[in-house]
């Protein structure tokens, strides 16, 4: 499941960059950067909560950071990559007059 997610996300990325979908043919290094900060950060709190939470709600489960580690990253990951490519789709060029 998590891998077919991650695939598909991929893709999207790839399409999005590349230019069949979306109103951008392709994103300046700025735009990637901001994505690319977007999924780290989303990304990075979704690992930290899922790895914690579970440590902290339940201290005597051995298997706890499983969670942070194999979903709520990797999904925080996606979710950041989807939100910057999101922001970025709505924000005008530098050249339009909105």
């Amino acid at each position: 499941m998590l891998g077919t997610l991650l695939l598909i996300g991929l893709a999207l990325a790839v399409a999005y960059r590349y230019g069949l979908i979306g109103h951008r043919p392709t994103l300046d290094f700025a735009a990637q950067l901001r994505v690319a900060l977007w999924a780290a950060g989303l990304g990075g709190l979704g690992f930290v909560l899922g790895f914690y939470g579970p440590l902290w709600l339940t201290p005597e489960s051995n298997q706890g950071p499983l969670l942070g580690i194999f979903i709520t990253g990797p999904l925080g990951l996606l979710a950041g990559i989807g939100w910057g490519l999101w922001r970025e789709s709505r924000r005008g060029s530098p050249g339009d007059d909105a």
